[in-house]
């Protein structure tokens, strides 16, 4: 008799350190800003590039976003799948 396969699932793995960065959205003559700061690993630096853009250009709509690596790998359930012999 051989033993049933284990059943599996895929995994989801951080694999880097998470990137913030922030995009200045405000329209300028009918079309979006679009400056982009810098990436930084801290969410708080990309508060202070909006405030200092803003302060700058008088621009008040900004979107931030946060960028992470990640990768995919199988991984056990930890239950063999149940087979029926006849």
């Amino acid at each position: 008799m051989t033993t049933p396969p284990a059943t599996t699932r895929l995994e989801i793995q951080i694999t880097g350190i998470r990137a913030h960065f922030a995009e200045c959205v405000t329209e300028v003559d009918e079309e979006a800003c679009g400056e982009r700061s810098a990436c930084w690993d801290n969410p708080m630096q990309s508060n202070t590039w909006i405030r200092a853009h803003g302060a700058e250009t008088g621009h008040k709509r900004f979107t931030r976003h946060t960028e992470e690596s990640v990768s995919i790998f199988t991984a056990p359930t930890g239950k063999q799948r149940q087979r029926q012999w006849k």
